[in-house]
């Protein structure tokens, strides 16, 4: 098995290095990266550029259209699996088999008392993020879309005439032949105004989806911390002065800010890799497309998975700090925790 893929890679790399001498390589036009996902169409509206026209009801984006392929898939999953169980799992099953069970010990382990309450939305986390970020790697996804002029009319002339001196730049820059410019291929995107806005895009590249994501996550949070502690959930954050004094009092407003920030900690942190790895791979597919972002592409799907576990695993955390007590002890009766409360 080592010798073939050692086999495999070098086949690749002595392909990779006559393509490049060859001149096919990526330009800097193909290294257009959107920070925010691109409509398809717009609802009520119509696109004007990269945007949806002002009155729009929905712009339908191709985050949206990622998000509810991977929901089709992991309901398709769920029907597919529940209709053939079996007592001794295999296949793909065991595979799923294994994950559930795997974070169910898990959230066991964090919080025994209430892992039937907590164990749904941070494993359904887990998997729609998971799914979706490992999707987001399959090749084609970012890069088969519609061709869609970018700028104003008048002005493609001169977007035309700064890609052709790019173009002439970047191959005096490798001084090794005309680069073949991809773009004149069947099927591709030219650069003269024009912009390919893919079908499908990784759903936590897209901020509007991690951020309804964190607020769900976070809601949930403080609804069990209630549901826990009734009204005294909220001692944890307006403490008596007078009681445990001014320092511990600064701590308590602290305490509710983090609680609000979580939900940008949340949002921001698997938006910022996922996204992150988009640009390293672009960058590192520009510089030489057919060797090099092999490390990187194996990074990018150690960091899919890493990222749906985090997400998933703070959730379970914050829950379960959520339901103790002030003072760290664990609401095991919830009934005389609420007399505490109504007492203070």
């Amino acid at each position: 098995m080592r010798n073939r893929i050692l086999t495999v890679l070098g086949v690749l790399a002595v392909v990779g290095v006559v393509m490049y001498f060859l001149g096919f390589r990526m330009t800097k036009e193909d290294l257009h990266i959107s920070a925010a996902a691109e409509p398809l169409f717009c609802i009520g509206g119509t696109i004007e550029g990269e945007h949806c026209s002002a009155g729009t009801i929905l712009p339908f984006t191709n985050a949206v259209l990622m998000t509810l392929l991977v929901d089709a898939i992991l309901v398709g999953i769920a029907f597919g699996i529940g209709q053939r169980l079996q007592m001794v799992p295999r296949g793909f099953q065991n595979i799923i088999e294994l994950l559930i069970e795997f974070f169910y010990d898990f959230v066991r382990g964090v919080d025994k008392k209430n892992v039937a309450k907590f164990f749904a939305l941070p494993m359904t986390i887990f998997l729609f993020f998971l799914f979706g970020n490992m999707l987001a790697l399959v090749p084609g996804v970012g890069s088969i879309g519609v061709c869609r002029p970018y700028a104003a009319e008048e002005s493609h002339n001169t977007e035309a005439t700064e890609g052709s001196h790019s173009t002439e730049a970047a191959t005096e820059e490798h001084g090794s032949g005309t680069i073949v410019d991809l773009a004149t291929f069947p099927g591709a995107c030219d650069h003269n105004g024009n912009l390919m806005v893919p079908f499908l895009r990784a759903p936590a590249a897209d901020l509007n989806v991690t951020f309804a994501f964190a607020i769900v996550a976070v809601f949930m949070v403080e609804f069990w911390g209630f549901q826990a502690l009734g009204i005294g959930y909220l001692g944890k954050f307006f403490i008596n002065p007078a009681k445990e004094g001014v320092i511990m009092t600064v701590v308590g407003l602290l305490e509710l800010f983090s609680e609000i920030m979580r939900i940008i900690a949340f949002a921001f942190r698997i938006f910022g890799n996922i996204f992150g790895g988009e640009v390293v791979l672009a960058v590192m597919i520009f510089l030489f497309s057919y060797l090099l972002p092999l490390p990187f592409y194996g990074l990018e799907v150690f960091v899919a998975f890493i990222q749906a576990v985090i997400f998933a695993v703070l959730t379970v955390v914050f829950a379960a700090l959520a339901v103790q007590a002030h003072g760290g002890d664990h609401g095991d009766d919830h009934s005389h925790a609420g007399n505490e409360a109504k007492a203070h």
